[in-house]
């Protein structure tokens, strides 16, 4: 979809076209699904696992595992082995099921937030330079890497991103308008960095899930508000006063962000096969303050 195949949409771009704002108006982009096609945060943890980088026993950080004991054993005995040979081993494959398991089923149980703060807890005694590298480094190959999967034992998760086409323009074109561009995401926000960046959008602009540093190396406390669900709005609200004109996002764990929006709100549809679904489910009337872009295209 170009921005000129909606017509609601062009005619809300037109109304800030050439006009001097005294404050720039706010628009408010999801990054995993709306920016991106991929889960940037997700792809992070899977990178975490699949190189064993970590330096707090997880079972010292999910106090409420079900199988505590074991994953404590498993990483116990992983970490003693040499660094070349952990991720070989025999028992690594039982130990990453078991990571991934902890995080799938929480978010089966519609356990979000937890599940998405879990995840950014194992980067605890890692200083925020170091994350940011690991964070980069992901970036980079999962936008190198084709489409395709990875396997955890009986687990195959996602593997590659791309930019989303009508996203990116929708964003340059509100750059070239002056708006006041904020993205946030309920993917830690190291993760979010690189992907904004690349766009030319700063980091103080920028919000996700984040740790308590504690000596110059992060703690396992998450920074609160939690930007997941109705903790989007409360964690825009805590950097600006000012309420967003548009909002673009696919997902619907974002009503809360997209009932923010005073002016129009863009579905970018890369999740279902129709965005009938979203509205369905959402009981939500499609009236004219939405857009749908229904089958969103990928950069190459």
């Amino acid at each position: 979809m170009s921005l000129a195949s909606s017509p609601a949409l062009e005619a809300f771009l037109k109304q800030f076209d050439g006009v001097n704002h005294s404050k720039p108006p706010v628009a408010i982009f999801d990054c995993d699904g709306t920016i991106i096609k991929g889960d940037i945060g997700e792809a992070m943890f899977y990178y975490q696992i699949e190189h064993f980088l970590l330096r707090v026993n997880p079972a010292n950080i999910w106090l409420d595992h079900p199988k505590r004991e074991e994953l404590d054993n498993l990483y116990t005995q992983l970490a003693s082995l040499p660094t070349d040979r952990r991720t070989h081993d025999r028992r690594f494959v039982s130990f990453a099921e078991m990571m991934l398991e902890w995080y799938f089923d929480q978010l089966s149980e519609g356990k979000t937030e937890k599940a998405c703060s879990d995840i950014v807890k194992l980067f605890a005694k890692f200083s925020e330079q170091e994350v940011e590298q690991i964070a980069l480094t992901t970036f980079n190959e999962e936008l190198g890497s084709p489409i395709s999967f990875r396997k955890f034992g009986k687990h195959s998760v996602p593997r590659g991103i791309r930019y989303i086409a009508e996203s990116v323009r929708l964003l340059k074109e509100l750059q070239r308008l002056g708006f006041d561009i904020w993205a946030i995401s309920g993917s830690n926000k190291w993760s979010v960095y690189p992907v904004f960046e690349r766009l030319g959008i700063p980091r103080d602009r920028i919000i996700g899930i984040g740790l308590h540093l504690s000596s110059n190396v992060f703690a396992a406390k998450v920074e609160t508000p939690v930007p997941v669900l109705q903790g989007k709005v409360e964690a825009v609200q805590q950097f600006t006063n000012a309420s967003p004109v548009l909002v673009v996002s696919d997902s619907i764990y974002d009503i809360p962000l997209f009932e923010y929006s005073s002016g129009l709100k863009v579905l970018v549809n890369s999740r279902m096969e129709t965005s009938y679904a979203f509205f369905k489910e959402t009981h939500i009337v499609q009236d004219d303050s939405w857009v749908v872009i229904e089958h969103p295209t990928l950069q190459e």
